[in-house]
């Protein structure tokens, strides 16, 4: 208990009190001598609006992908849609039936074609 008689609790308060001081005059980081860091402090700061600003870069990346995704996923489907319709057209009966509703005379050959020599 030796050791509480030696604490001048005077100083204590005093200094307490000078922290509050300076706390409410705006000058603590001052007394503190905050200024020699002010420095790292900046370059800390800096470094990490750079980190924000590429985290922020790279969602917008990732919901251009998701939606280039979606956009490919309907073309596909759109693909495999016109490739059925054309394989469908490439048939010589689906093209006769196409020729009569349309009002042509046009029609399939009746007999193979001659071979000239």
């Amino acid at each position: 208990m030796k050791r509480f008689k030696d604490i001048r609790w005077k100083a204590i308060g005093k200094a307490i009190g000078a922290f509050f001081l300076s706390l409410g005059r705006g000058d603590l980081l001052l007394r503190m001598r905050v200024d020699k860091a002010l420095p790292y402090i900046l370059y800390a700061f800096l470094l990490g609006c750079i980190s924000i600003w590429m985290s922020y870069q790279t969602e917008q990346t990732m919901l251009k992908v998701q939606n280039n995704e979606r956009t490919i996923r309907t073309l596909k489907i759109y693909n495999a849609q016109m490739t059925y319709e054309l394989v469908g057209l490439d048939r010589l009966s689906t093209v006769e039936t196409m020729l009569e509703e349309m009002g042509s005379e046009v029609k399939a050959p009746q007999k193979p074609a001659d071979i000239l020599k």
